[in-house]
């Protein structure tokens, strides 16, 4: 039997207080002598009785950390199908970690729950989706902790920037600071580089974490020292830009943006392994579920691919010889294969940064198999899959070697922006909209703004 750390440990101690009260009771009995026969009797069946115990809490312990991950495997597994459904799965996963030796787990889930209600405040604009990817990654991390595997590594994310660009020509109090919402400020240092013609200096003393999701970079008399020659304030994590926020001086340019349609790639065949159970689905299903979601990180949108086949549950037979086989199969596990493909769709090319993906970027399909055929879900024109090809069941053995999916793509369409000492569009309406644009600044990139706008570029 294999034991958790929490088993192993309660097992360890009760063995100590065994060894001294056995040899005690031995003693005493010897001591006596007379008896002795019936004394060893007594302390065998105490001693029985005491290992008994300990092998009840052992498997008590087992059985509620086999359930913990089990309930982790099934919040993690409903994310993958819908990320946007985050809220109700954390909920009904912290009614289900009922027993007090998994209150660890539970609180841990609750903290998730919490810190993702709060990044989801009107001023953060950070999308369902994307908050349900963030949790899938909350919950992923848990469960690696539960196992003592690895832990991914948790990279900040920012959502909404306010005010996108910085414009040197208002009056200084009216530029003092920039406010930044996103998720996971807390785990991670971020760095702020100050970019000027010459030289390019760490300011990131002045960057306040006033919460998980909220940070503020003081621009006043007594923080970032932006002059008439900065350009640009970036972001970093890891060494690695995550934003820039344009500073934007009498003579900055409206960056460049065009729409960038991609054109269907190959199919993507993708076959999950094998998890669980005999690797032969028998004509029970599979239940299949997939999904394809493009996400991107301003150099290059990445397609993550997830399936799952599952064996649906089998009748069990009325003849008692065959129902003792059907139940040990059971015991074992319905056979399962599940697995994730990730890989890098597309890359901006030099000079552009991807600013966003036009349309849906998620595609999904579920159905049960019921044939030894290949079955064709449609995902339509919008989103990553236009149809996904599936294999599920057949003669032999399926899962890890024969059960799998081919993804047929529809066109990426992609905005990119100039990456240069300039300011994008987008950053410069949204400052005219919240008042962060100085009359002069409109009246000088006014004509430029109307060009994009003509050419239909959002």
């Amino acid at each position: 039997m294999k034991f958790t750390p929490t088993a192993s440990l309660f097992f360890s101690v009760r063995e100590q207080r065994i060894v001294p009260v056995a040899c005690a009771m031995i003693c005493s009995a010897l001591i006596a002598g007379c008896g002795i026969g019936d004394s060893v009797n007594k302390i065998t069946k105490s001693v029985d009785k005491v290992t008994e115990t300990i092998e009840d809490a052992t498997n008590k312990a087992s059985d509620i950390a086999g359930d913990t991950v089990a309930t982790l495997d099934e919040g993690i597994d409903a994310l993958e199908r819908n990320s946007a459904s985050w809220q109700s799965v954390l909920q009904q996963m912290t009614k289900q970690l009922t027993d007090d030796a998994q209150s660890t787990v539970r609180n841990e889930i609750s903290a998730l729950l919490n810190r993702s209600v709060a990044a989801t405040g009107t001023e953060l604009r950070c999308d369902l989706d994307f908050i349900g990817a963030r949790v899938h990654q909350g919950l992923v991390r848990i469960r690696a902790h539960l196992l003592n595997q690895p832990l991914p590594p948790l990279e900040p994310a920012l959502c909404h920037v306010v005010p996108p660009a910085v414009d040197m020509a208002l009056d200084t109090s009216r530029r003092n600071k920039v406010e930044i919402f996103g998720y996971d400020f807390d785990t991670t240092p971020i760095k702020v580089k100050l970019h000027d013609q010459s030289q390019t200096k760490d300011v990131s003393s002045h960057l306040n974490v006033l919460t998980h999701y909220h940070m503020m970079l003081n621009l006043g008399g007594n923080g970032v020292p932006v002059t008439k020659t900065s350009h640009q304030l970036t972001l970093e994590w890891e060494n690695e830009p995550i934003s820039s926020i344009a500073v934007i001086q009498p003579a900055t340019p409206v960056c460049q943006e065009k729409l960038h349609t991609v054109p269907p790639s190959a199919k993507l065949s993708f076959t999950p392994p094998h998890v669980q159970g005999n690797k032969d689905f028998s004509g029970k299903g599979p239940e299949v579920w997939a999904n394809a979601r493009w996400t991107h990180d301003g150099k290059s949108v990445k397609l993550r691919l997830w399936m799952k086949a599952q064996q649906t549950d089998p009748a069990l037979p009325s003849d008692p010889f065959k129902l003792t086989e059907a139940l040990k199969e059971i015991q074992k596990g319905l056979t399962k294969a599940e697995g994730v493909r990730e890989e890098i769709y597309f890359t901006a090319p030099t000079g552009w940064r991807i600013e966003r993906i036009e349309g849906n970027t998620e595609s999904s399909a579920h159905y049960i198999d019921s044939d030894h055929n290949e079955d064709r879900q449609g995902a339509g024109p919008n989103g990553p899959a236009k149809e996904f090809v599936f294999r599920g069941d057949h003669k032999g053995n399926d899962a890890g070697s024969y059960t799998g999916v081919d993804v047929h793509f529809n066109p990426l369409v992609v905005k990119l922006v100039e990456v240069a000492d300039c300011a994008p569009a987008s950053a410069i309406r949204s400052l005219k909209d919240i008042g962060q644009l100085s009359t002069t600044t409109i009246k000088r990139l006014n004509p430029t703004l109307m060009k994009l706008q003509l050419h239909k570029i959002p």
